[in-house]
């Protein structure tokens, strides 16, 4: 009878969470709950993870799971109370033997006793912590240099020949990665990069008539594992500018950092952006086009422009997913969720599945915004 009780009791945590959770969103939908307060509820939002992992604890006696979840919550909390940097994020990635220890002691410890078993999940959270430390992660060092590797930089320039189009990929692995406009109308891009040795930068380029493709990638020769001290001042990082002349189909694909796009002043005709782990900061230009932000773990917040007729798609994996709109920009939005926050200005309407701005239908200037994000939040923000 005492066993069945347990398992009652334990299965009640999570369902007195989505409630409770549940109850702050409604409010918050019926305008009662706003402002600053909001604002807060919002950046606390990686403690669902937490509850999540220690739901899972009390019901499973596992130590994996818990501690993957946990373990995450706690490093967005960290990340958007601004205690830890998300460039922090490359270290982070290089603690994933602390899974194999959490499988390990699961396999040692059996799902026999919870107290044993939140033992296991407090030693691999520990290591986890003891690692990012010892890694740098913690000091927030942004995209630093490898131990060992000396710090090289590269000059990037292509002309823009005559072109009167151009196809423009960026495969960038590790780092910051910056973008902007150019005004020098003679290159189609110019910019810096700042890498390692080990770092090969390739570029490659053709035109066909009037037409430019562009290629920017990395290739990383074999060598000693990549590891991070926490204490040099040098960064891995890409600062890149392209044409405004032109219309661009723009292509870029970052695997582990933090980058910053801002495309305002660019005339694009096809816009795909790939972000792995990290924080991607994209303000998106004026004109018809679409676009599709793809992100994996991490915060991606993108700021629209006041003019344009834009058909955006979004994802994200664990994180959180800002969209600011600016007055005079209409929205039809769409919202695929799991274990996702949802909030929208004041006087969107909402029909089944998506959410309208006031005047959309009558509206010149509109984005249709396909959102779909597993677990975290999504907030859309006017501006």
């Amino acid at each position: 009878m005492s066993h069945n009780n347990h398992k009652s009791g334990s299965g009640l945590l999570f369902p007195f969470i989505l409630i409770a959770v549940g109850v702050a969103f409604l409010f918050q939908n019926l305008g009662l709950i706003g402002g600053s307060l909001w604002d807060v509820l919002v950046r606390m939002w990686p403690l669902l993870l937490i509850v999540v992992g220690l739901n899972d604890l009390i019901r499973t006696r596992g130590v994996v799971g818990p501690t993957l979840m946990i373990g995450l919550g706690a490093i967005f909390l960290a990340n958007n109370l601004n205690m830890l940097q998300w460039d922090s994020w490359m270290a982070i990635l290089r603690l994933w033997p602390v899974l194999i220890i959490a499988i390990g002691l699961e396999i040692f410890i059996g799902r026999k006793n919870i107290w044993l078993s939140a033992v296991g999940v407090g030693g691999a959270l520990a290591l986890l912590v003891g690692g990012l430390w010892l890694s740098g992660g913690v000091l927030g060092v942004e995209g630093v240099v490898p131990t060992g590797d000396i710090l090289v930089s590269e000059e990037i320039e292509q002309p823009l020949d005559d072109a009167e189009f151009a196809e423009i990929n960026i495969d960038s692995s590790i780092g910051a990665l910056s973008v902007d406009s150019l005004s020098n109308d003679e290159n189609l891009i110019e910019g810096k990069i700042f890498s390692v040795e080990r770092e090969i930068i390739r570029q490659d380029y053709e035109k066909d008539g009037d037409e430019i493709s562009y290629y920017l990638s990395s290739d990383w020769k074999t060598g000693a594992p990549t590891s991070f001290t926490g204490y040099e001042k040098e960064r891995l990082s890409w600062d890149l500018a392209l044409t405004q002349e032109i219309p661009l189909d723009l292509n870029i694909d970052l695997g582990v950092g933090e980058s910053t796009m801002d495309l305002a002043e660019l005339e694009i005709v096809d816009l795909d952006l790939s972000i792995g782990v990290g924080q991607a900061k994209v303000k998106l230009p004026a004109g018809e086009y679409r676009a599709d932000v793809d992100g994996g773990v991490g915060q991606t917040i993108i700021t629209l422009p006041d003019e344009g007729v834009i058909k955006l798609n979004v994802s994200g994996g664990i994180g959180e997913i800002v969209i600011n709109i600016p007055e005079g920009m209409e929205a039809k939005i769409y919202v695929d969720r799991g274990i996702a926050g949802f909030s929208a200005p004041s006087g969107y309407i909402q029909d089944e599945n998506s959410y309208i701005s006031p005047n959309y239908d009558d509206a010149e200037n509109y984005i249709i915004l396909n959102l779909d994000q597993g677990i975290g939040n999504i907030s859309i923000r006017e501006k």
